[in-house]
C-alpha cells in the first residue's frame, strides 16, 4: 500500500520533471536566444559557447530529450536508477551550459527583461530536480526474493481458500442426507406418539365405524315370484306372493322371525 502510494508521487514528479525539460530548449535561455539555438558540443571544446546557430538534435535539445526518454522508461518500468539518471543528465547539463556561458560572457546576469537568463535555463533547471525528487520519492521495484515470498504468501492463501471451499461445499453435500435421516426420525416419533394417543383415546382422528358381520342386513330369504301375465289364471296370487316376500325380508335373516309370523305355514307350504 504505501510502496504504492510512493510510486504514484514520484512517477507524477518525474513526468512533470520530464515535460519541463522538454518545453525548454523551445524558450529563451540567454539574450533572447532559446535553447535549441546553443551546440551542444561547444559545452566540451576550449572555445566554449560561440553565436553560431545549431539544429535541433545537435543542440541543447539533444540531452534534455535523452533524459526525458530516460525518465519515461524509468516510470514505465518502476526504476529508480533510469530516474535518477535523467535527473542527473538533464540538470548537469543545464548547469554545464551555464558554466560555458558565464565563461564566454565572463559573468552570468538575471534581468527582468530579455536580457540574461531566460526561463529555459530555469525549466531545465525545475525539470531536473523533479526528476531527482521522483527518484527519491519512489519506492521502486521489489527485489526477485521479496517477489518470491510474496508469490508464495499470495499462493498459500490462495490454497487455504480452495481448501475452505472444497469442505463447505461437502458440507453443503452432505446436508440433504443428514436433514432426511432426521426427518425421518422426526415423523416416526410423531407417528408413534400420534398412534399412542390414538390408542388411548386422548386424539388423533376419528375411527370409522365398521359394522360387524352378524351386525349387517342379510339378504332377503324370500324366493323371488316369477312375473305372469295379466291374463293368467294366478293372477289372484299375485297379492299373497308379495306379501309373504316382504315378510321374509322384514325378517332381516333371523331364525326367530318363522315363530312369531302367522299364518307363515301356508306360505310355506306354497
Amino acid at each position: 500500500m504505501v510502496r504504492g502510494i510512493r510510486n504514484t508521487a514520484g512517477i507524477i514528479l518525474a513526468v512533470v520533471g520530464a515535460a519541463a525539460a522538454l518545453w525548454a530548449p523551445f524558450r529563451s535561455w540567454y539574450n533572447g536566444r532559446v535553447g535549441h539555438d546553443f551546440r551542444v558540443w561547444e559545452l566540451f571544446t576550449g572555445a566554449g559557447v560561440t553565436d553560431s546557430g545549431a539544429g535541433l538534435f545537435a543542440s541543447m535539445f539533444l540531452p534534455l530529450l535523452v533524459g526525458a526518454v530516460l525518465t519515461l522508461l524509468g516510470v514505465v518500468f518502476r526504476s529508480r536508477l533510469l530516474v535518477l539518471a535523467a535527473g542527473i543528465i538533464t540538470l548537469g547539463f543545464a548547469i554545464l551550459w551555464m558554466v560555458r556561458q558565464g565563461q564566454a560572457e565572463g559573468s552570468l546576469t538575471v534581468t527582468g527583461d530579455s536580457n540574461g537568463l531566460g526561463s529555459g535555463v530555469g525549466l531545465a533547471l525545475l525539470g531536473g530536480l523533479l526528476m531527482l525528487i521522483g527518484a527519491a520519492v519512489m519506492g521502486g521495484r521489489e527485489s526477485r526474493a521479496v517477489r518470491t515470498a510474496r508469490h508464495e504468501q499470495d499462493q498459500r492463501e490462495r490454497n487455504a481458500l480452495d481448501h475452505e471451499d472444497r469442505d463447505s461445499r461437502g458440507a453443503e453435500a452432505e446436508r440433504p442426507y443428514g436433514m432426511a435421516a432426521r426427518d425421518q426420525e422426526t415423523r416416526d416419533v410423531a407417528g408413534a406418539g400420534s398412534a399412542r394417543r390414538t390408542a388411548s383415546g386422548e386424539g388423533g382422528p376419528p375411527q370409522r365405524m365398521v359394522r360387524r358381520p352378524e351386525q349387517q342386513a342379510s339378504a332377503p330369504r324370500g324366493r323371488p315370484v316369477p312375473a305372469r301375465d295379466a291374463d293368467s289364471a294366478d293372477r289372484g296370487r299375485e297379492g299373497f306372493d308379495r306379501t309373504q316376500y316382504e315378510q321374509n325380508d322384514g325378517a332381516g335373516g333371523s331364525h326367530d322371525s318363522k315363530k312369531g309370523r302367522s299364518g307363515g305355514s301356508d306360505g310355506a307350504q306354497w
